[in-house]
């Protein structure tokens, strides 16, 4: 180690404005802390007053201001090479190794990667693919260099199947260890906690809830054959589809719009408006306390890839609206393909009937699913053992053994 105790950068999206990157950043910290109750961590974030707010008082966390005028582009920059020169390793985490708009540092975080992992071995900082998601990758030098960031790490764990098999795809020659996402150990708060919230926001506890997600990206990340036929009327289909799926359950629901993005909230609002229901969102409450509710609710229809894994953290059975890839892997990791949307051939009439067959088999449905769940929950936890291991603990102790080697 570099001091008397443990560094670890975490190389992420912290700006407290994403629901999955946030319950990312809180879970590591947490799952670390608890193995290595002396680490401290580094968080280059645009908004480090967030970060300080919430999470300074529990955790052993500095933030760290990335803001342009710190002459830093993205994480790249002054600062961030001042955290990877005082740690031992630095963390790349969530999905943030992708080629999308690959040269607007303002957009991918893959563009500032490639210099970053060269730079950390300079420094004498160990980069680590830390449950890592990857893709798309629409160009070939997207993938080429994709395949550089992540040979240039010192340990690769890939958070789900598609992800590691696409490491391949690429050329990635570095041995890669299937965890599981990060976000599903992130604490929960109290019960007591979620049914606050939900007189709160004006839904009543004691009733079955239906939580739908839904971006303002729509169909961006898909190729044009995936697309929606009218984007423009997407929101009303979708609403449409709900009122379908309410007429034909044997059991009513109260629909509760989950927002997890503030770029989504104007979205969520107008779909909120469409189906007559609750909102949610992360501008107001924290991951925890979302999760609580998530854990109340009976099924959860998202889009965005950390709404249905969150929902699904906390057992909660789930439905994808299909907006970009990593959502349809997901419902395969899940085994639950068929409970995967694709949004070219979605109609009122075939949303309705699948939510109402989701949630009149809730239950099998949570049976089906639970089972890989807890699996991506240990898996998750290897990835912190594995971690620990490798840098801060004797090489000579038994190594972890994975519990997704055969798993999923």
């Amino acid at each position: 180690m570099k001091s008397t105790h443990p560094r670890i950068t975490l190389l992420g999206n912290n700006s407290g404005r994403n629901l999955g990157d946030m319950a990312i950043m809180s879970s590591i910290m947490e799952s670390l802390s608890k193995r290595l109750p002396d680490a401290e961590f580094f968080v280059p974030t645009i908004k480090p007053s967030w970060v300080k707010e919430h999470y300074g008082s529990k955790y052993n966390v500095k933030a760290v201001n990335v803001m342009p005028w710190t002459l830093s582009i993205r994480l790249l920059g002054l600062p961030t090479l001042r955290c990877l020169a005082k740690s031992d390793c630095a963390l790349i985490c969530d999905g943030i190794i992708f080629g999308k708009k690959l040269f607007n540092p303002a957009f991918n975080y893959l563009i500032t990667l490639v210099f970053l992992v060269p730079l950390a071995r300079l420094l004498g900082c160990k980069m680590v693919c830390y449950s890592t998601g990857i893709g798309p990758f629409p160009s070939w030098i997207s993938r080429l260099l994709a395949k550089w960031t992540i040979n240039g790490c010192d340990l690769v764990m890939m958070r789900e199947r598609d992800s590691e098999k696409l490491t391949k795809e690429i050329g990635v020659t570095q041995p890669v260890e299937l965890t599981g996402d990060a976000a599903f150990i992130n604490p929960v708060s109290s019960d007591a906690v979620a049914v606050s919230i939900m007189r709160e926001i004006g839904l009543d506890p004691e009733k079955p809830v239906l939580a739908i997600n839904a971006t303002s990206y729509l169909d961006t990340w898909l190729t044009s054959k995936e697309r929606l036929a009218d984007p423009k009327s997407f929101l009303k289909l979708v609403a449409d589809g709900v009122s379908r799926a309410q007429a034909a359950v044997r059991e009513k629901f109260q629909p509760l719009v989950v927002c997890t993005h503030p770029m989504d909230e104007a979205t969520c609002r107008e779909l909120t408006e469409l189906l007559g229901g609750r909102l949610i969102t992360n501008t107001k409450y924290l991951s925890h306390d979302i999760q609580a509710v998530m854990r109340r609710c009976g099924l959860l229809v998202g889009m965005r890839f950390h709404s249905i894994v969150l929902a699904s953290s906390v057992v909660t059975p789930v439905v994808g609206l299909i907006y970009a890839p990593k959502v349809r892997g997901y419902l395969r990791l899940l085994n639950c393909e068929d409970y995967g949307l694709e949004l070219a051939s979605l109609t009122e009439e075939s949303l309705g009937a699948r939510l109402a067959d989701a949630w009149d088999n809730r239950a099998a449905l949570r049976a089906r699913q639970e089972p890989i769940i807890l699996s991506l929950k240990a898996g998750a936890e290897h990835a912190a053992d594995l971690l620990v291991h490798r840098y801060f603990k004797q090489q000579d102790e038994a190594l972890p053994s994975n519990p997704l080697a055969k798993a999923v």
